[in-house]
């Protein structure tokens, strides 16, 4: 059943005028006004990077097809300041958040991360608007219900990324009950700008995301819904529970109504409109000695089964192969363009041990992690070691290396190693 765009600005203005209704019953009267706060805060991270390419990847071969490097080993250097300010009053609040990468003076990037404003007419009632990073999901390296978060990548989660353009109304509710302790319901509304050549957008097209938490027997549960006229309409379903006090389980189910997949069939890329699920089951561990385990299973309804993973490789294969330039560039730009996803195919399971401190080496971290491709039996594995010798100094090494035969989707990268060096400065 479609509804009007009217007719769910309608019902959100409904809700805020039942919300903005219990102000006066939860304003507080205080004698004194809080003293307003303002905080600066960053980081530089400073990074080195080797990376031993494959030179027989066909990926390999489309990105250099014009002029292809002599040596098979790539290295980068970068900078990568962070500089975030946060202002606070009793009910007004300001986020900034940027990011900038420098690779030379004739390379770099500004990014604008977050930057939205916030105001609280009560207790219970927040208003936002600007551009923000959202966080939905439970999962730690996927998020099938994250309709409004920012592409995760699985290989490293915790990067912070670009929010989203955006203005958002939430209302938090607290009971006594032992049944439901918690409840809050945010509303975001997405604007467009669609209209070709313009900075424009038609009305019609804004989208709207809603979210329903509950606090339900000490489960978290969230229920989503997207609404959109161009893009598919998403429901989904998420839960994390303490099964005891170091075991965490939880779970997400997302459903994508008439969603775009993509396929090459006899050579030729092919697009469906199709109705798929996609599920997350994970499990976080912290055992006596501090050791943290996270595994986590993830299918995606719309990824590539093991077949047609066979067709698009003979497809990149064949575009590489080519002596044609035009057939070489029309086939690379079909693998960004359609084919640019960090999970390409139906079945992963990632898992990930970390330890602080092992064997008594103060201010040492070591990590291990790998995701494996259940659909085609190819995977990555990496080691990532941090030592904070002082407060606001961090070191950083990381290596991932790609498994696989070229006919997988890990054994087929561009990379067959990539080891980086990082030094962050926090202030």
């Amino acid at each position: 059943m479609k509804f009007p765009l009217w007719f769910i600005f309608v019902l959100m203005f409904a809700l805020a005028a039942v919300v903005f209704g219990q102000v006066k019953e939860d304003l507080e009267i205080t004698e004194e006004e809080p003293e307003k706060k303002l905080e600066w805060n960053g980081n530089l991270d400073v990074k080195y990077s080797l990376f031993n390419m494959d030179q027989n990847s066909a990926l390999y071969k489309l990105q250099f097809f014009k002029n292809p490097p002599s040596s098979s080993l790539f290295s980068q250097y970068r900078l990568e300041p962070y500089l975030n300010a946060e202002y606070r009053t009793s009910d007004l609040g300001f986020v900034l958040k940027t990011h900038a990468s420098y690779y030379s003076d004739t390379n770099s990037r500004f990014d604008l991360f977050e930057a939205y404003a916030s105001f609280s007419p009560s207790f219970n009632t927040n208003l936002q608007a600007g551009k923000r990073v959202y966080s939905w999901g439970k999962g730690y390296a996927f998020n099938p219900v994250g309709f409004v978060n920012p592409v995760k990548d699985p290989e490293n989660p915790e990067l912070a990324q670009a929010g989203l353009l955006s203005a958002n109304i939430e209302y938090v509710k607290s009971f006594s009950s032992d049944a439901l302790q918690s409840f809050s319901f945010l509303a975001v509304l997405i604007p467009t700008s669609d209209i070709a050549g313009t900075s424009f957008g038609e009305f019609n097209n804004t989208d709207i995301a809603l979210k329903s938490s509950l606090l339900l027997w000490d489960t978290d549960v969230d229920l989503f819904a997207y609404y959109s006229v161009k893009k598919p309409k998403r429901f989904g379903f998420d839960f994390a529970r303490n099964i005891q006090d170091n075991i965490e389980i939880h779970g997400e189910l997302s459903y994508n109504q008439n969603a775009d997949r993509f396929t090459i069939v006899n050579g030729s890329l092919s697009s469906a409109r199709v109705d798929e699920y996609s599920f997350l089951l994970g499990l976080r561990y912290l055992d006596a000695s501090n050791t943290t385990i996270i595994a986590e299973y993830y299918h995606s309804g719309a990824g590539l089964s093991k077949d047609e993973y066979y067709q698009y490789s003979q497809f990149l294969n064949n575009g590489a192969e080519n002596i044609n330039p035009i057939v070489t560039q029309q086939t690379l730009g079909v693998s960004q363009t359609y084919f640019r996803g960090t999970t390409l195919m139906q079945d992963y399971l990632y898992l990930k041990i970390s330890q602080p401190e092992p064997f008594d080496w103060l201010y040492f971290t070591p990590s291990l992690y790998t995701i494996y491709n259940l659909t085609d039996n190819s995977f990555l594995l990496s080691f990532y070691m941090s030592y904070k010798p002082i407060t606001n100094t961090e070191f950083i090494f990381w290596t991932t290396m790609f498994a696989g035969d070229n006919t997988t989707e890990y054994g087929a990268k561009q990379v067959q190693q990539r080891t980086e060096l990082w030094m962050r400065v926090f202030f």
